[in-house]
């Protein structure tokens, strides 16, 4: 945990969908402290018509390569996901070219309650993971 929905258009190139992936989880794993292996990402193309991106009146474009980043987590301090975005968005534009305007967070915080990773248990209550 935390789990990652990720969003592209249809057309994003196939060769990069795994290192984003894998950007957004090395960057995970640095700024949140979590495991190694706690690594939960969905991603999910849509058609031209199924998205639309501006810019919120802050005055800049987006291209085909907008990438949607949701993130459901338990509560992170605001200095770490301050920091998860900008090293994400920094390894995304070094490793793949991706335009910085072209990459949205949304961050969404729950509780321990909120969570069951098998056996219709919730594992954060239970003490099996902290």
């Amino acid at each position: 945990m935390p789990l990652f929905r990720i969003d592209v258009y249809e057309d994003f190139p196939s060769k990069n969908i795994k290192k984003i992936l894998d950007i957004i989880h090395y960057n995970a794993v640095e700024c949140f402290k979590v495991p190694s292996r706690d690594r939960y990402q969905i991603i999910t193309r849509h058609k031209s018509d199924e998205i639309i991106f501006e810019d919120t009146g802050l005055g800049f474009e987006r291209t085909k390569n907008i990438i949607s980043i949701q993130i459901f987590s338990r509560k992170r301090k605001k200095e770490m996901k301050l920091d998860f975005y900008k090293k994400v968005v920094e390894d995304l534009n070094k490793e793949l070219n991706i335009n910085r305007t072209d990459i949205m967070f949304s961050f969404f915080e729950n509780g321990n309650e909120d969570w069951s990773f098998a056996n219709g248990e919730a594992q954060f209550i239970t003490g099996e993971l902290k």
